[in-house]
């Protein structure tokens, strides 16, 4: 500590003192000398003067007020040449002080409820849901409005069982919403504690939209085929299984059909594998533009391609092959030269509930190849004369 004169006591003390980034005061046995802008707030507690008056040594003390929750660090040094002291006072944080602070300053969002009535929410959940305040989320009379009606039951549900048992066992990633009607995907970690003496369920909240928009991008890229925009192979095996479930339910019609670009080596020999990229994309757009939604269209690889469709009772398998034949293939110019793509097609279809997928594709694949061998760019079947029904 700097030794002050005492003149600069008698004429600049506030000024100094004032320079400190402490509460700081100069006192003595009667009273106050002089305070900094700092100090003048805290020598208004109770019991803060009466504490100044009586230090008659150098060192540091505890001082806790005792009618509000100020607790302060006194260090005192005596000033030279008077009987003067110079008190720095540091507030010292409460308990509760620093469960607050950390509260508040919690990156992590969380809240308490009761039947979904909001009785506390720290600035975080407020922020994330679009709240103007945590004041306004407590105004709420439910969270009904943020879960959504998509999650509404299921959340009902976890909170009965919450209350009965005091955990769920699970933790949730759920589609909520904010205050504006943004959704966003919440990871969830819902417990039980004691509320103004009654049971209580607090949920943090952890925003993963960022991780589940990466996840689905991740899952897209492992199922899909990325010149074409067609599942993949792997895809269309495994989501094959459903189309083979609803025809056994309803036993309605299914037909699977395999297409192979006629020549496509010639194709990329002679103009270029840039340009048979392109030629695989415009086959698997044109295969999209031709076909239902319900159907499952899929690269197989290389320039073979796969269709998993349901068949109406009006529609035929043979009618369905040579018309993917025909409106498959098309002319273009590349490099000044006429190419013309053309595509053999092999098709076939359920019979009843003993046939799997993988008899279906070893027959569709039979058929393409004597498509193949009859001379490309036509359509063979193995049930020409079938009406699916």
């Amino acid at each position: 500590m700097a030794v002050i004169a005492m003149k600069d006591l008698q004429f600049n003390a506030l000024e100094w003192l004032n320079l400190m980034p402490e509460a700081a005061v100069v006192h003595d046995s009667v009273g106050i000398v002089a305070v900094n802008a700092i100090a003048e707030p805290l020598l208004l507690a109770s019991g803060v003067l009466d504490q100044l008056r009586c230090i008659r040594q150098e060192g540091r003390i505890s001082f806790r007020s005792s009618h509000s929750h100020l607790q302060l660090n006194m260090a005192s040094s005596r000033l030279p040449g008077r009987d003067a002291w110079l008190t720095l006072m540091t507030p010292l944080s409460s308990p509760s002080h620093h469960y607050q602070q950390l509260v508040d300053r919690n990156p992590c969002a969380f809240m308490v409820h009761r039947r979904f009535k909001p009785l506390f929410a720290n600035p975080a959940f407020a922020r994330l849901f679009d709240f103007a305040s945590v004041e306004q989320v407590l105004e709420l009379d439910s969270l009904r409005r943020i879960i959504g009606e998509a999650h509404w039951p299921e959340a009902q549900r976890n909170y009965d069982t919450l209350m009965a048992s005091g955990t769920l066992g699970k933790t949730q990633v759920v589609e909520h919403h904010t205050i504006n009607g943004r959704s966003l995907h919440a990871h969830l970690v819902d417990f039980v504690l004691m509320w103004d003496g009654e049971p209580a369920v607090c949920t943090v909240v952890s925003n993963v939209s960022k991780e589940v928009r990466q996840l689905e991008k991740l899952r897209a890229l492992a199922l899909t085929d990325p010149l074409t925009g067609l599942s993949n192979r792997r895809h269309f095996f495994d989501y094959s299984e459903p189309y083979l479930v609803r025809a056994v339910e309803q036993g309605g019609g299914l037909a699977l059909i395999l297409m192979d670009i006629d020549h496509f080596k010639e194709i990329n020999d002679r103009f270029g594998h840039p340009f048979g990229d392109r030629v695989l994309g415009q086959f698997g757009q044109r295969l999209v533009n031709l076909v239902e939604e319900e159907a499952l269209a899929a690269r197989i690889g290389g320039e073979e391609f796969a269709l998993l469709m349901p068949l109406r009772p009006d529609q035929c398998v043979q009618t369905l092959a040579e018309c993917l034949c025909h409106q498959m293939g098309w002319t273009q110019t590349e490099q000044g030269h006429e190419v013309r793509v053309a595509v053999s097609v092999g098709a076939t279809a359920w019979r009843g509930h003993q046939d799997r997928l993988t008899d279906m594709y070893l027959r569709a694949d039979k058929a393409l190849y004597q498509a193949k061998a009859e001379g490309r760019n036509r359509s063979c079947s193995t049930e020409p004369a079938q009406v699916a029904s």
